[in-house]
This record gives structure tokens, C-alpha cells and sequence, in this order.
């Protein structure tokens, strides 16, 4: 289901405040209709006046705190793993005969996630992108690190290796990666969703005694015990934050536990520039100037916001540091060829704000009021507006969220804001 065309998103957000801050790129002749700051230092105080005046907006919470950050988490939960050893296997693919002999169709594991889990390879991992069943060929996009960062170890013939329906921690059945949402704040029990056919009660228990359980006992059925854990690095340190959900015992077939938890934001992210050179042949479009790692952009969005092509947007498939290259395949390709006076945004496609389309005029006026506060050439009454209208009218309209009845707060949202941690100094 796509988002409601009028729903505010990062680079509606970004040209806004770049506009009013004077950093706006407006063409090499500066005559063209103000866009995204192309210059990489203004951009980044763009996206942080952004971050922070959302993370402000969600600090400045009604006393019984905001409603919309309430939600259920459904967790999909897999069947006995897919065990094999690889026949061969290199840096987008790996390959196991066998596997034909249950998935003869082609596409039967699309989707699925597989894990390096002994080898050369071990603790390499990715999302399969394709499967074709003559051979057991399975094709990734890039082996990430068992840390989920690009570079991966390629897999090499005899390295075992596990598949699993949904995404796990190390092909573990007992082990469920929780989305970047989840922050470790659970407000109830959790259940099996409507129509299990595997066990009617589960329940939280300490993470000691699913741990003990597992050591002890190889048993399968339907999982009566669940616990959550924050993800260990699998080496050195990293940069991830994420939750694991564990089941005892591992499942013995697919199913979904859910459990009512409190929203987190992380943050939203966009890049800019201008096409250095373009392979309209080769579905390139590239920008020199970009610093980014290889393969960072895959699965952006980028979107040609000025000059030839404007309007259009495609799906990265693979970005290269060395030359700033963003490919694309055949389909996703531009109708129009952009060219050297392309002017792009490249972000990820779920890059919106976390509150719904209900609150972006009180996001926009958060972001605003912040950017007031960090750019001394901004004095337009920002901060006023945010704490005594915006601020109060989502109150508001969280509150009518509600069913039945409405709280009322002991502190109108102004008072609120100028006297709790959130005043401006």
C-alpha cells in the first residue's frame, strides 16, 4: 500500500529548511528553483536540524506520553531450518545440488535468508534474491558481515550453511532479529496472532532460563516461552543496536508471536549531489565527488530533483566508492537519460517520520523551531509557533486517538515546554 501523496517526506523537510537557512542549491547559475543543498557540509546540518527537531518533538510528550508510538510487533517465526553444503559458491551466489530435490521450482526460496555457518565463509550472510532450482543455484546481492555490514567473507565448496523463511540470528530457528524500531520497551503479554495452530499460551520468561533450556534440551514443538536480548557483536564493536527475540523450544512449523511495544526513532537520512558522468547504456549514473563505502546505497531511492530527467526516480542496485557509480537495472532505468546537469537525491525508501501524517505540520514545526535555534540568519517566530500553537494541537489530536475518553493534562503543552528538560534555553 503505498503512503498518501500529501505525507511529508525527508526531502520536502530538507529544501524547506535549506530555503529558509539560505543554503538551498538553486542551479550552477543559481537560477533555478531552490532544491537540496548539493554541498556536503550544509546538507549535514540540514539532516541534523532535522533529527533533532524530531527527537525534540518526541521528547515533548503529553504527561501520559504519546499514543502513536504505541504498537503491536509482529514477529514471523520459522520452521526447522534448510540444512546443505555448498558445491561452490562465489562473492553473489552459492550452490548445492541437493537442494533441487525438495525446492524444484524456481523462485522457491526467493525472500528466504541463508547463513554461512561453517567455512571459510562462516558468519557471512544475505537475503536471497533469487533461486533457481536447476542446480540448487542460490543468488544474493552481497554477503554482509554476521554484524549485518556490507563486506562479507565470500563462501568457498564444502562450507555449510543454513536457510531460514525469515531473517535469525545465525540461521538459529531460536533466535529473531526485532526490527530497528524496537528499543526494548514491551507494554504487555505476548500471544500467538489469530489462527495459530501451534500452542495457545506463551508467555516472557528470564533470558537465563531459555538460555539453560536450549543447552540442555534439543526439543521442538510450538514456543511456550519467549525472552528479548539486545544483539551481541559477533566481533569487535558495532555499530548496531538492535534486539533478538528467543523462543523455547524452536518451532516446528511457521507461525507469528506478537507483543504490544513503545516505538523508537532512528533517524532520517539523504544525500545529494550533481551527475559528474552518466552510462546510459550501462544503467549508470555516477558522481565522483561522493565518499561512501561500496555497495551503501543499495536499495535507495534516488530521484532526479533538478535539470534533464527531473521528476523521475529509480531504485539503486549497486553503488561503487571508487568511481561514486549508483547502477540501476533495465526496468528500473530513467525513461528520460539524466545527464551532467542532473541535479540528485538518493535516500532510503522508508524515510519518513515515525509520528504518521496526522502530526507532519507539528514535525515541520519542531524542525523548524531547531533550525531557528541553529541558524543565526533564522529569526521568523518558529519557536513561538511550535510550543504555543503546533505543539498544542497535537496534544490534541493524540489524545483523540484515544477510545472513549480523552485525558486531560495537568500542564498545557506550553507550560510544558518551556519548563521540562525541553526549554529553549
Amino acid at each position: 500500500m503505498s503512503e498518501p501523496t500529501s505525507q511529508l517526506t525527508m526531502l520536502m523537510l530538507a529544501t524547506k529548511i535549506a530555503k529558509e537557512a539560505g543554503t538551498a542549491y538553486r542551479g550552477s547559475d543559481g537560477t533555478s528553483v531552490a532544491m537540496l543543498p548539493v554541498d556536503k557540509d550544509d546538507l549535514q546540518d540540514i539532516k541534523d536540524v532535522i533529527n533533532d527537531g524530531i527527537m525534540s518533538f518526541i521528547s515533548d510528550a503529553p504527561p501520559q506520553g504519546w499514543r502513536w508510538r504505541k504498537r503491536i510487533l509482529q514477529v514471523p517465526i520459522s520452521g526447522p531450518a534448510i540444512e546443505g553444503v555448498a558445491d561452490d559458491a562465489d562473492e553473489t551466489s552459492i550452490e548445492d545440488a541437493t537442494l533441487e530435490d525438495t525446492y524444484d521450482a524456481d523462485h522457491d526460496l526467493d525472500g528466504y535468508w541463508i547463513y554461512v555457518t561453517s567455512g571459510t565463509g562462516k558468519g557471512s550472510y544475505a537475503q536471497i534474491d533469487e533461486y533457481t532450482a536447476s542446480g540448487g543455484v542460490i543468488t544474493v546481492i552481497e554477503w554482509l558481515t554476521a554484524n549485518g555490514d556490507s563486506g562479507g567473507t565470500t563462501p568457498v565448496a564444502t562450507d555449510e550453511f543454513s536457510i531460514t523463511k525469515y531473517e535469525t540470528v545465525g540461521g538459529d530457528t531460536g533466535r529473531y532479529m526485532l526490527p530497528e524500531d524496537f528499543g526494548g520497551e514491551i507494554n504487555g503479554s505476548p500471544t500467538y496472532k489469530r489462527g495459530t495452530r501451534l500452542c495457545s499460551d506463551i508467555s516472557w520468561a528470564l533470558e537465563s532460563e531459555i538460555r539453560r533450556l536450549r543447552q540442555t534440551s534439543g526439543s521442538t514443538g510450538g514456543p511456550y516461552l519467549v525472552t528479548l536480548r539486545q544483539v551481541e557483536p559477533a566481533s569487535g564493536l558495532s555499530p548496531k543496536r538492535r534486539f533478538e527475540l528467543l523462543v523455547y523450544p524452536d518451532s516446528v512449523e511457521d507461525d507469528t508471536i506478537e507483543f504490544p511495544y513503545t516505538v523508537v526513532f532512528n533517524k532520517l537520512d539523504i544525500e545529494s549531489g550533481v551527475a559528474t558522468s552518466v552510462t546510459a547504456e550501462s544503467f549508470i549514473l555516477a558522481d565522483s565527488t561522493r565518499v561512501e563505502a561500496d555497495d551503501y546505497f543499495n536499495g535507495w531511492r534516488l530521484s532526479i530533483i533538478g535539470g534533464t530527467g527531473k521528476g523521475q526516480s529509480a531504485i539503486v542496485t549497486a553503488y561503487v566508492a571508487d568511481t561514486g557509480s549508483f547502477t540501476f537495472t533495465d526496468p528500473t532505468w530513467f525513461a528520460t537519460d539524466p545527464d551532467t546537469t542532473s541535479v540528485y537525491a538518493v535516500e532510503p525508501v522508508n524515510n519518513l517520520h515515525p509520528a504518521g501524517i496526522k502530526f507532519d505540520q507539528v514535525v515541520k514545526s519542531a524542525c523548524l523551531a531547531k533550525a531557528e535555534q541553529f541558524f543565526e540568519n533564522i529569526n521568523a517566530g518558529h519557536i513561538e509557533e511550535y510550543a504555543q500553537k503546533d505543539l498544542s494541537q497535537a496534544w490534541k489530536a493524540d489524545a483523540r486517538s484515544a477510545l472513549h475518553t480523552i485525558i486531560r493534562a495537568e500542564k498545557t503543552p506550553r507550560e510544558h515546554f518551556f519548563t521540562e528538560a525541553t526549554q529553549i534555553e
